[in-house]
């Protein structure tokens, strides 16, 4: 209280300088004079007030500036010099003043946050006698104040403090007490004064340099304490049991829904997404977490549904759907995921529907090629059939020559006798030439078909290939079927080849045989002188006959060899053709399956 009236009396704003609106040899002569006077009625108001002897005004070194009567010249050095040091409300450690007590405090007066003075006051003692002497504790319980010296500052019976008493006298002479005392320490002790007990207890007054001491006689609150500690003891049971109560019921109304939260958790680890959560209304954490436990259901069972309802459309075959619900936080990677999966999906089946139609196609146009190869290949196989035909035949006719030469070689001698019969046999001898050069003709004729088949096979078979190439992997055997188609087109072309040359060679030869014959009936008249000429011509022309022979047998063989190629092409049309049907239904079938699934026609990214 005191401490606040020195801050009110330093901080009330008569204390600042008075400044004036006038020239400046007035303004200091009227400014001075007007901030002495405020002053003044500020210092004689607090005096009467607040009951001081004395209040003044000091200068920075310590020396009286302006103040009311009784007021020293100079403050106290000690008092000075730790009011200079705190340069804050400071209070004398000693309560003696002029012969009389009273509480010496000082405060600083500042303007614009500087100390231009120091205001001292000094309180009368009876204000701290009174808040003395209403300490009342016990029958004849005392307190009192003393300085870190140990002297009496204040005390009721005023005389100790006049007489500056030491704190050493009051305690009986113990000189623990007053150590810890005078140190400024807080706390309790107790020690035998003049043979009784005394309970003392102290501790330092904030903003001074005492200490409050307060001492009691055990005698006077002994039986005060044990009463205290009882009821404090039947307090603090009562206490504990009421709080056990409450304790118990709290802990129960906790227990409770947390065990049946507890429980709701431990069913959701089971997969349990449809039990109601027990709401609670505690205004708590608690009922945040129940609720914050419904809404992660919800939102567990909505993302749930959600994607329940995609895998449910997807396996039907419906791949334009997709999630319909917001996902929030790391959930959206599951949105994310679903929109991935039917893309990818859609995205296949598309690919996969594209392929069918290319390889349906593809079937369609192989078939095709696969039925002309077969017919060709009969053509071939019947062309073959009929080429063998001619070559029995021409072989069973040169055979028949080899043996008119036999019997020409053997009836030379008798040529002469037999002119008219030579005759008729060189006229048979040139229409079986006529006949064998018509064969040959023939031959050419059916050798230059089997060429042309080979060269259309050929082309087939380079088609079958490059249908094969675009049919990839599905058409893989196809591939080797048409290679061996190629190969076996090439043997027909290169037999038919060599079919035409001996055909040449024996129509030369037979040309030779047709001159010759014409030679020898033109000359019949002149078979008597050269009969050895005919033996030689005979021998010539059954040598002929046996390399026709020969040729024919050469030729025979590769027909044998174009006829079976020709079977074979004809194994191998089929085949294909049969290979292209089940190449067209197994497109149809992968067509339909991908018909199943409903699909996006352009999947957005």
């Amino acid at each position: 209280m005191l401490a606040d009236r020195m801050m009110a009396i330093a901080g009330d704003s008569r204390m600042n300088t008075v400044t004036a609106d006038l020239d400046e040899a007035e303004v200091s002569r009227s400014d001075a004079s007007a901030t002495a006077e405020n002053r003044r009625a500020l210092l004689e108001e607090a005096a009467e007030i607040y009951e001081l002897y004395t209040i003044a005004l000091y200068d920075l070194n310590g020396q009286l500036v302006q103040g009311i009567e009784g007021a020293p010249e100079n403050l106290d050095s000690s008092f000075f010099s730790l009011l200079k040091e705190t340069d804050n409300l400071t209070t004398d450690a000693s309560t003696i003043f002029q012969g009389r007590l009273g509480i010496t405090m000082g405060m600083p007066v500042k303007e614009n946050g500087e100390t231009i003075l120091y205001v001292m006051g000094v309180y009368k003692y009876d204000i701290l006698n009174d808040v003395i002497s209403s300490i009342n504790l016990g029958k004849s319980g005392r307190a009192f104040m003393v300085n870190q010296e140990g002297l009496v500052t204040g005390h009721p019976d005023q005389s100790l403090a006049l007489n500056k008493s030491s704190l050493i006298e009051l305690s009986g002479g113990n000189g623990e007490a007053v150590e810890r005392v005078t140190t400024g320490e807080t706390g309790a002790t107790e020690f035998p004064v003049n043979g009784e007990k005394m309970l003392v207890a102290f501790s330092p007054i904030r903003g001074t340099q005492w200490s409050l001491v307060i001492q009691i006689p055990k005698s006077d609150y002994s039986h005060f304490i044990n009463g205290a500690m009882l009821i404090s003891i039947l307090a603090t049971l009562a206490g504990l049991l009421i709080s056990m109560l409450l304790i118990l019921r709290f802990a129960r109304s906790i227990s409770y829904p947390v065990k049946c939260v507890t429980d709701r958790m431990v069913a959701l680890s089971n997969g349990d997404l449809h039990t109601d959560v027990l709401h609670v209304n505690t205004q708590d954490e608690l009922e945040v977490m129940t609720q914050t436990l419904d809404a992660t259901l919800v939102s567990i069972n909505r993302y749930i549904s959600d994607i329940q309802q995609v895998l449910s459309h997807v396996a039907d075959g419906d791949l334009r759907t997709g999630p319909q619900v917001d996902y929030k936080g790391d959930f959206e990677l599951i949105r994310g995921s679903l929109h991935i999966i039917t893309r990818s999906m859609n995205e296949t089946l598309l690919g996969f529907r594209s392929a069918a139609d290319r390889l349906t196609a593809m079937a369609e146009q192989l078939n095709g090629q696969s039925v002309q190869l077969h017919q060709a290949s009969l053509e071939q196989n019947r062309s073959t059939e009929e080429l063998v035909f001619e070559v029995t035949h021409v072989k069973e006719q040169l055979a028949d020559v080899a043996k008119s030469s036999s019997q020409t070689r053997s009836q030379t001698e008798e040529i002469s006798r037999r002119i008219q019969s030579a005759n008729e046999q060189m006229a048979s001898l040139s229409s079986a030439m006529d006949d064998i050069s018509a064969n040959a003709q023939q031959i050419t004729k059916i050798a230059k078909d089997i060429e042309d088949i080979a060269f259309q096979t050929n082309i087939l078979s380079l088609n079958a290939s490059v249908e094969a190439a675009r049919a990839g992997a599905a058409g893989k055997g196809f591939a080797v079927v048409a290679n061996e188609v190629k190969q076996l087109a090439a043997k027909s072309a290169e037999a038919a080849q060599s079919a035409t040359e001996m055909v040449n060679n024996t129509k030369a030869i037979i040309q030779t045989g047709v001159v010759l014959t014409a030679d020898t009936a033109g000359s019949l008249h002149a078979i008597s002188d050269v009969s050895g000429q005919i033996n030689t011509i005979s021998d010539q022309l059954a040598a002929a006959v046996q390399g026709q022979e020969l040729a024919l047998t050469v030729m025979e063989e590769r027909i044998a060899t174009i006829s079976a190629i020709a079977d074979r092409n004809l194994q191998n049309a089929g085949e294909t053709e049969q290979s292209s049907g089940s190449l067209a239904k197994e497109a149809e079938a992968l067509q339909s399956q991908v018909q199943k699934f409903i699909l996006k026609e352009k999947c957005s990214k």
